[in-house]
């Protein structure tokens, strides 16, 4: 009796392993083999800026690696906030990515009503590129270097100065340079670099701060004249442009970095295989140069531990940045 009754039990626990395993299998090999469906890639800016343009040339690197699709969706407003709140609230399957810009780490120290946590709310994949900022101006406005511009920003009651949007590394560029000058700089925001861009090229904005990427071709062609770069150093890609530090703005480090994010929760093995293969692309000799080619510059390769460190770093770094301007959220 006793033996048929052990029999039983371990007949039971048998059939629950079974079951157990079936049903875990098909999760297990889902996350092996991912990505089995398309994947959407959230850029949280307007089509043509540095994000956009980024996202789109690993999208298509990403889409032949994994003979998947990798789709690009625009989801602009709120500099980068839109887009990020709503991958944020996405399924962690792998499936929804976010491609955002330095504002990812500025918006919820600067913003109110902010809906995520730049390291809770994310698993942050992979560190994508990085650009110097630049204080360009329209050909219209008579000065070649900072000096002139200094003095003549000095003689308007207000220069208005475009953004890709509030919250991000261009806004508070503009801000530490008010700051630091007191200059009557008045920050005029826009839901992308592109937009921001094409209004100074018009003359309806006199001057930008701008990633360098989303102005090269408007200097190139002349419609913009860069007066100097937001970085602690001279960018290799335009090397006789002054910095503001030199330019006697000490403390003066400001540029634009774009990172790739799945929302919290993202299984780790999925979130290492994206990390491995975007990695692999981004720092590439042809990624590289492409990147060169487009006034941007190439990162150094991370690991899954190595970005997040990176990202909380920026947190803190750009909370200090915040506090010392004393930019509000509604400016």
């Amino acid at each position: 009796m006793a033996a048929n009754v052990r029999s039983k039990i371990r007949a039971t626990v048998g059939l629950a392993i079974a079951c157990a395993s079936l049903i875990a299998a098909p999760f297990s090999h889902a996350q092996t083999d991912y990505p089995i469906r398309p994947v959407t890639v959230v850029v949280a800016f307007a089509p043509g800026g540095m994000t956009d343009i980024v996202s789109r040339a690993l999208a298509k690197e990403l889409t032949q690696a994994f003979d998947q699709s990798f789709v690009v969706e625009n989801r602009s407003g709120g500099a980068g906030q839109v887009g990020t709140e709503y991958v944020a609230r996405r399924p962690a399957d792998g499936y929804t990515l976010l491609v955002s810009a330095t504002g990812h780490v500025i918006g919820p120290v600067l913003q109110k009503r902010v809906a995520y946590d730049p390291v809770k709310s994310f698993e942050p994949v992979a560190i994508l590129a990085k650009a110097p900022n630049l204080l360009v101006v329209n050909p219209g406005v008579p000065v070649n270097n900072v000096s002139d511009f200094v003095a003549w920003a000095k003689q308007q009651p207000s220069v208005p100065y475009a953004t890709a949007g509030a919250g991000g590394s261009t806004h508070l560029a503009g801000e530490l340079l008010r700051h630091l000058s007191g200059l009557p700089l008045a920050h005029v925001p826009y839901k992308g670099a592109a937009p921001a861009t094409a209004d100074v090229v018009a003359g309806q904005v006199p001057i930008a701060f701008q990633d360098s990427m989303s102005v090269s071709g408007p200097i190139a062609s002349g419609r913009l004249r860069p007066i100097a770069v937001t970085s602690a150093q001279r960018s290799a890609i335009f090397p006789n442009l002054p910095t503001l530090r030199e330019s006697g703005y000490r403390d003066f480090d400001v540029y634009t970095w774009l990172g790739l994010y799945a929302p919290a929760g993202t299984p780790p093995d999925i979130v290492q295989k994206l990390n491995r293969a975007v990695t692999r692309i981004m720092t590439s000799p042809e990624m590289s140069e492409r990147l060169r080619s487009q006034s941007s510059e190439p990162v150094e390769a991370m690991n899954v531990i190595e970005t997040r460190r990176y990202v909380e770093k920026e947190v803190d770094k750009w909370k200090v940045l915040v506090e010392k301007t004393g930019v509000k959220a509604e400016d």
